[in-house]
């Protein structure tokens, strides 16, 4: 009999492998969400990737916008849960969400803690040239992803990788780890934790337009890192061409921005090209 009661809590697609993992393997009474919102040129309402995989598979799921209502509180004490999971949610958490559990709330974050707090860890990651990454699941606290760590495992990050094959191979593996830390909660094994590095500590702020745009003096090194890490664009004759993949080579070029060749090959700062 599945003991362990969790309550997940997620929006995107990366949550899906530890959702799809709690609900094979514990006893998964509900779902939170972020609320449903217009998508697209038609903008019809769309639901995230994690209600639609609660909807399919009849998982009690709710979408409050926040916690700022007692109402919304109360919901999730009425649940009477046992551990809280959160990949991803979007929503911070109060203190008061966070202790209603028995066992308080996991985090499965797509970094390897401290590294890279915040909303984007895996572009972050790519953009600054790291080479290694990975998961770490979090004791959370009311502090943005500070929390004691329980478990990691990294991986590495290959200069073809985009963050797009980055994002699917960490969710895989989020989704095995959570289900390791709640198979030993569920064994009544104590979970050992060891607190963050507040030296050590960086920040993924959230990626802005503007970051998305070439500057072709830079590096070829640089211009592939920012085209693996978040695509890229620049202008010709006036329309935006966008770039979602590349590779770089290194000869003697124009300048840096000149169409080199008839397989749009560009010229960059260092006498690369992309």
């Amino acid at each position: 009999m599945k003991s362990l009661k969790v309550v997940f809590m997620g929006t995107p697609e990366f949550a899906l492998p530890g959702l799809q993992s709690i609900y094979k393997n514990f006893n998964l009474i509900g779902c939170l969400t972020q609320p449903s919102r217009p998508a697209g040129r038609g903008q019809k309402i769309s639901h995230s990737p994690v209600k639609n995989f609660c909807i399919k598979n009849n998982i009690p799921v709710f979408t409050p916008e926040n916690f700022k209502e007692e109402k919304e509180i109360n919901h999730l004490k009425k649940m009477e849960c046992d551990i809280l999971v959160v990949a991803a949610y979007g929503i911070i958490l109060p203190e008061e969400i966070l202790s209603i559990p028995k066992f308080g709330a996991l985090n499965i974050h797509a970094s390897l803690l401290p590294r890279w707090r915040g909303a984007a860890p895996i572009q972050r990651a790519i953009l600054s040239g790291d080479k290694k990454t990975g998961i770490t699941i979090m004791q959370m606290n009311e502090k943005l992803d500070a929390g004691a760590i329980v478990l990691q495992k990294e991986i590495n990050i290959k200069e073809k990788n985009t963050s797009q094959e980055i994002h699917d191979q960490l969710a895989q593996i989020g989704g095995e780890l959570i289900n390791n830390v709640l198979k030993q909660l569920e064994k009544k094994e104590q979970i050992k934790s060891t607190p963050q590095n507040e030296a050590m500590a960086t920040y993924a702020k959230k990626i802005t337009a503007d970051e998305t745009k070439i500057n072709w003096e830079k590096s070829g090194k640089e211009i592939l890192r920012q085209i693996k890490a978040l695509g890229g664009w620049f202008l010709l004759n006036k329309e935006r061409i966008k770039i979602f993949d590349a590779e770089i080579s290194s000869r003697k070029t124009e300048a840096p921005g000149i169409i080199v060749d008839k397989n749009f090959s560009i010229s960059c700062g260092k006498g690369e090209v992309i």
